[in-house]
């Protein structure tokens, strides 16, 4: 009779004793800052095995993921002023790198017992598997998506269609695609988070051929992307290195966070090899290295038009393009000296992967200009480019395929 009384009583306690341990975990869970350094911390989270500690990782591969996420090296200003947008970039900013943390804990697993440490486990991983809403509604988190591959399987050589289509067609295709011109990988995260920026000026049916091409391409590399078409109105000659900056300045605005890289691209040369990655590069990366109409041939070491890659933490710090380039040549030879001063390096694919076609056009008339203004880069380029920034932004339209930016770049009396 007594050794009964005795087990009931041990038994009770045993409950007594499983209960408060309950109630430590769920304290543990909803403070955990308080409960930090407590020995059930250890007790809940320590494997099970030899295991002393969680192991953290990034991904399934050793190696560091590049690029880590940048801050912006330097801010933007707006205020209008006699109906015309001003844009600057105040350099004297924190320019500390931040990186995106998609670390986990994990741990290894345990033998399928019914335990105590293993029943405590298994509440609270059911616990942290539920998240309440503002309305009180309790919904089931989504897991998170493992990063996508640095290089995809299926890449290659790919053809090129130069027929003459319709907008209005290509709009209604890649329903993949989200309205203005976005896409990001459905299985999979996304290394990279680039806008592919195109200066733009009555090309009608060369941005439907570019769209055609360009959305599939991207979509198999997958990256996460928006393609950003910059049309400049009014009456002054064309000036493709101020739409870029405009470009680069309007596309920030309209991702929360904004982009890690850019790709300035002209929008008459499509890439004939998705191996040719669009993704953010160490070094600004000459991307059109070899063209169709140039014979696959580079014309010459330091040029860096055409297609060109840069990361936000390079673009600002070479200040962006010059906005003094009316008329065509001279704003890439002028971004090649920036990136000089600045001890960066031309990177490149190899030959056979950086190959484009580029559509027929009508040639524009060289800048009368061009090589006294590429004579004065070395010593102005601080004060020409973001810094320096003035523009009227005429409209934002969101497209199914492209987010299209009009703006007036006429420079004011």
């Amino acid at each position: 009779m007594g050794a009964a009384a005795g087990g009931g009583r041990a038994a009770r306690a045993l409950r007594l004793l499983l209960l408060l341990v309950l109630a430590l975990a769920a304290v543990e869970y909803l403070f955990g800052s308080i409960l930090d350094a407590s020995p059930l911390r250890t007790y809940l989270y320590t494997p099970l095995h030899n295991a002393t500690q969680s192991t953290l990782r990034t991904s399934d591969k050793t190696s560091q993921v590049w690029p880590k996420k940048l801050t912006p090296s330097a801010t933007i200003e707006n205020s209008l002023k006699n109906s015309s947008q001003k844009v600057a970039f105040s350099n004297s900013t924190n320019k500390n790198n931040s990186s995106r943390d998609i670390s986990n804990m994990t741990r290894q697993n345990v033998s399928e017992d019914f335990s105590t440490p293993l029943l405590i486990t298994k509440i609270m991983e059911g616990i942290k598997n539920l998240v309440t809403t503002e309305d009180g509604e309790l919904k089931v988190s989504e897991p998170s998506l493992p990063l996508c591959d640095e290089m995809p399987s299926d890449l290659g050589p790919i053809s090129v269609n130069k027929t003459e289509i319709e907008l209005d067609w290509v709009e209604k295709r890649y329903p993949e695609v989200q309205v203005g011109g976005y896409y990001s990988p459905p299985n999979c995260t996304a290394r990279h988070k680039v806008a592919i920026i195109v200066p733009y000026r009555d090309r009608q049916q060369h941005l439907a051929i570019f769209l055609n091409h360009m959305h599939p391409f991207l979509m198999k590399q997958q990256i996460e992307y928006g393609i950003f078409i910059i049309e400049q109105e009014g009456t002054s000659d064309f000036n493709r290195a101020k739409l870029m900056n405009v470009g680069f300045v309007e596309s920030q605005k309209q991702k929360p966070g904004g982009w890690q890289c850019f790709i300035f691209h002209d929008i008459d040369l499509l890439p004939l090899d998705s191996r040719n990655l669009y993704s953010c590069p160490r070094q600004p990366r000459h991307m059109s290295a070899s063209i169709d109409k140039l014979k696959f041939k580079l014309p010459y070491e330091d040029i860096f038009g055409g297609v060109s890659a840069m990361t936000l933490e390079q673009f600002t710090k070479v200040n962006g393009f010059s906005n003094k380039y009316w008329g065509w040549g001279g704003e890439d030879d002028d971004m090649f000296y920036r990136i000089k001063k600045m001890n960066y390096h031309i990177a490149r694919y190899k030959m056979s992967i950086a190959r484009y076609a580029m559509l027929d056009h009508k040639k524009s008339a060289p800048n009368p200009k061009r090589y006294q203004l590429l004579s004065q880069t070395s010593k102005t380029f601080q004060k020409d480019g973001l810094s320096t920034l003035e523009y009227e932004l005429v409209r934002v339209t969101r497209r199914h395929l492209y987010t299209h930016v009009v703006t007036n770049i006429d420079e004011r009396s």
